[in-house]
């Protein structure tokens, strides 16, 4: 059983269907989750609005701004402890010696295809800490 969480998820994923899919799983797990499919707008509504989220899952290869961009630039203008996994579908044996990685401050690496009973466990052992 997952722990009751306060705040939201945001979801930020170019694929419709990915988006939609999370979403509409947290929303079958209690979890309130919002949904962008643009990380720029998602950064958008983040500035405003970053107290109400506990929880950032964002795909790493997104127009206009990466996953890791949309992370460092999340810790850097909203002064935000909120957690944050990144999902691709690409190799990421290279994605911890990228620069901008280690600022990102990134709680979990999540590889696609996306396992539901895995995401639900790392949410259950990231916020039963």
């Amino acid at each position: 059983m997952i722990m009751q969480l306060p705040l939201s998820i945001l979801v930020v994923d170019d694929e419709v269907d990915i988006g939609l899919l999370l979403k509409q799983f947290l929303h079958g797990l209690g979890i309130n989750a919002v949904s962008f499919t643009s990380s720029l707008l998602a950064f958008e509504h983040l500035k405003n609005s970053h107290k109400n989220y506990s929880l950032i899952i964002t795909d790493l290869r997104m127009p206009g701004m990466s996953g890791i961009d949309l992370s460092v630039k999340t810790r850097k203008e909203t002064s935000s402890s909120i957690k944050i996994f990144l999902i691709t579908a690409f190799d990421i044996s290279d994605l911890k010696d990228q620069s901008n990685f280690k600022s990102a401050n990134i709680e979990n690496i999540i590889q696609k295809p996306i396992k539901l009973s895995h995401l639900k466990k790392i949410i259950n052992q990231t916020f039963q800490q």
